[in-house]
C-alpha cells in the first residue's frame, strides 16, 4: 500500500504553463484525504516552490534544490547539505573559465556573478527555452518581472562573498551550446564528491554527492518509518533518477526522457494531460 507520494516539478507536476493543473491539485487532494502523504521533490529553491503551492492550497513537506535541502510543511528547514567551499571556488572557476552563466543557490537566496543585464538575458533564453517561439524581445520583456530575476541578487566582490557565511546549496546554468554544456560536465567531473544532473537538456545542475533527490526521500521515509515498497515516486528528467534508483515504486511522465522511462515500473501520461493526476488515480 502506497503511504507517501514525492513528485517533481519541472516536467512532472507542472504543466506547459508551468502551474499545476486543478486536475493534479484534486487528485493530490484525494490521495490525502485517502491517508496518503504527498511531497514535492524538485530542483527548485523554496522560493519558487512557495507561491505555486499556495496558489493551489498544497500543504506538503519539501525536497528542494534536488535533495540539498528539506523543509517542513511550514517552509522550516529541517536538514541540509551544502557543497563544500573550496569545492564552490573551483566551481565558480570553472565555469567562469568555460564563459557560462550560473545562478548559484545558497541559504541567503540565489546569487550570481554576472551584471544585472547578462542575468537578464540568460533569464530571457530560459523562457525561450520554456516556450519555443517567443522572440528574444518578448523573452527580455518577461525576464524583467520573472521572479527568478527579480529575486536574483549580485556579487559584487567575490572575495568577500567567499569570507562570508554562505552556505552553498546548488549552482545551476542553462545554455544554449550543448557542447559548452558537455564541457563544463567533464570538466567539474574532476571534482571529487559531488552530483551532476540536469532538468532540462540544455541546463546543469550542480550539488554535494550527498544531496540527490533519492537520497534525500530514503532518509526522510526512513524517519518516518515508511518501507520503500510503499513509496511513490514521479519524475521526468536526470534529476529524477536517484529516485528511480531508491524506490521500485516508480512512474515515469509520458513526457520523459528515455533513461527515466527504460528504469521506471510504471509509465504515465504527458505533465500536459495530467499525468500526475492520472498516476494517483490508478493507485486510489
Amino acid at each position: 500500500m502506497i503511504k507517501i507520494i514525492a513528485s517533481d516539478m519541472d516536467g512532472t507536476l507542472l504543466n506547459e504553463k508551468h502551474i499545476i493543473s486543478k486536475e493534479n491539485i484534486k487528485a493530490i487532494n484525494k490521495a490525502e484525504q485517502a491517508g496518503i502523504i504527498f511531497t514535492i521533490s524538485t530542483g527548485r529553491e523554496y522560493d519558487s516552490v512557495k507561491p505555486l503551492l499556495e496558489e493551489s492550497k498544497i500543504r506538503c513537506q519539501c525536497i528542494l534544490m534536488n535533495g540539498a535541502e528539506y523543509r517542513d510543511e511550514d517552509g522550516n528547514i529541517l536538514e541540509c547539505i551544502n557543497i563544500d567551499k573550496n569545492k564552490a571556488i573551483k566551481i565558480i572557476e570553472i565555469l567562469k573559465n568555460i564563459n557560462i552563466s550560473f545562478r548559484i543557490m545558497t541559504n541567503k537566496g540565489v546569487y550570481t556573478t554576472d551584471t544585472r543585464e547578462k542575468a537578464l538575458e540568460e533569464i530571457a533564453y530560459r523562457i525561450q527555452s520554456f516556450e519555443p517561439g517567443t522572440s528574444f524581445e518578448e523573452a527580455l520583456r518577461l525576464a524583467e518581472i520573472n521572479p527568478f530575476f527579480l529575486e536574483l541578487k549580485y556579487i559584487s566582490n567575490i572575495e568577500e562573498f567567499f569570507n562570508s557565511d554562505i552556505e552553498f546549496r546548488k549552482f545551476v546554468a542553462f545554455n544554449s551550446d550543448l557542447s559548452i554544456l558537455k564541457e563544463a560536465r567533464e570538466r567539474l567531473e574532476s571534482i571529487n564528491g559531488l552530483a551532476i544532473s540536469s532538468s532540462f537538456e540544455d541546463n546543469i545542475e550542480i550539488t554535494d554527492e550527498k544531496a540527490q533527490k533519492g537520497i534525500m526521500l530514503a532518509k526522510v521515509v526512513d524517519n518516518m518509518g515508511i518501507n520503500r515498497d510503499e513509496v511513490l515516486v514521479l519524475g521526468d528528467s536526470f534529476n529524477d533518477y536517484s529516485m528511480f534508483m531508491e524506490f521500485t515504486e516508480s512512474v515515469a511522465m509520458g513526457n520523459a526522457i528515455p533513461e527515466v522511462k527504460e528504469i521506471a515500473k510504471y509509465i504515465t501520461d504527458t505533465n500536459i494531460n495530467d499525468g500526475v493526476a492520472k498516476a494517483i488515480y490508478k493507485i486510489l
